[in-house]
C-alpha cells in the first residue's frame, strides 16, 4: 500500500499499526469531537475498503456514505445517555459476519455518555469479540468510561494538531529530557516525517521506523533509557 494515499495517511503511526496487524479491535479515540470524527471515519474507511485502502477508491464500500454501510454500526446518545437496551440491539447480532467487508466497525460516538450499566453490558463483548469485529468508542472524556472498559480498550489520541507542532519541535530537547511519555513519542515520529519531506533522504524513514517501534516498547512499558538511547544512535547517524 502507498502510504501517500492510504485513508489513514494524516495519522502514520496508526496507519503502520493497522498494516502490521497491531492495532486492537478496541479503540478508544480521544480529543475533540471533530477530529476525533475525522479518525474515526478514516479508520473506518480503511477498515471497510474492499480494495486496497486509498482515497478515491470506487469500491462499493467507499461509494457508499459511511453511516450508511451495511458494516459500520453507528451509536448515538438518545438523550444524552447510551444504554443498555441500544447496545442489546446492536451486541446481540455481532455474530453475524460483515456483509460487504472484511470487518464489522462499531463506532460508539460520545461513548462518555453510556451508563454504568451498558458499560458493564459492553465488558463482554470487548474481552471476546469475534475477529472480524473493531471497536472505537469516541470521547472528549475518558475518566467517563469505566477503568474495566478502559483498561480492555488502546487508547488513541486524536486531537493534537502535531504536523503543526513538529515545525517548533526541539528532538535535542527531546533527548535531554527525564521522562518519555507517548505523546513526546508521537511528536518526535511527526517531527521525522516533516524532515523527510524536507530533505528526501531515506535515512530519516529509518528513523521514523525506529520511533514506531519505540512507541511499541513504551506502550510495553519498556525502559524510557534504553528507547531514547537506541533512538539517539539512529539519530546520530541520520544527522551525519
Amino acid at each position: 500500500m502507498k502510504n501517500s494515499k492510504a485513508y489513514l495517511s494524516s495519522w502514520p503511526l496508526i496507519l503502520q499499526a493497522w498494516q502490521t496487524k497491531r492495532l486492537g479491535h478496541a479503540l478508544v479515540i480521544q480529543g475533540r469531537q471533530e477530529k476525533a470524527d475525522l479518525l474515526t471515519t478514516a479508520l473506518s474507511r480503511q477498515m471497510t475498503c474492499e480494495e486496497q485502502g486509498y482515497r478515491g477508491c470506487e469500491c462499493r464500500s467507499c461509494s457508499r456514505d459511511i453511516f450508511d454501510h451495511p458494516d459500520v454500526i453507528h451509536i448515538q446518545p438518545e438523550k444524552d445517555r447510551i444504554r443498555r437496551d441500544q447496545l442489546q440491539i446492536v451486541l446481540q447480532n455481532i455474530n453475524r459476519p460483515p456483509l460487504w467487508s472484511h470487518r464489522l466497525v462499531i463506532w460508539v460516538d460520545q461513548a462518555h455518555r453510556l451508563t454504568e450499566a451498558a458499560q458493564n453490558y459492553l465488558l463482554k463483548s470487548l474481552e471476546e469479540p469475534p475477529s472480524y469485529v473493531t471497536f472505537i468508542l469516541v470521547t472528549e472524556q475518558t475518566h467517563g468510561l469505566l477503568p474495566t472498559v478502559r483498561s480492555r480498550c488502546q487508547v488513541v489520541r486524536a486531537d493534537p494538531d502535531l504536523q503543526d507542532e513538529a515545525r517548533q519541535f526541539d528532538p535535542y530537547q527531546f533527548f535531554a529530557g527525564n521522562d518519555l511519555t507517548k505523546e513526546q513519542l508521537i511528536q518526535f515520529s511527526y517531527w521525522v516525517r516533516t524532515q523527510y519531506r524536507r530533505h528526501q533522504n531515506k535515512a530519516w524513514l529509518e528513523l521514523w521506523e525506529a520511533s514506531y517501534q519505540a512507541f511499541q516498547h513504551l506502550n510495553a512499558n519498556g525502559s524510557q533509557d534504553l528507547i531514547k538511547e537506541i533512538l539517539r544512535d539512529v539519530f546520530d547517524h541520520v544527522r551525519q
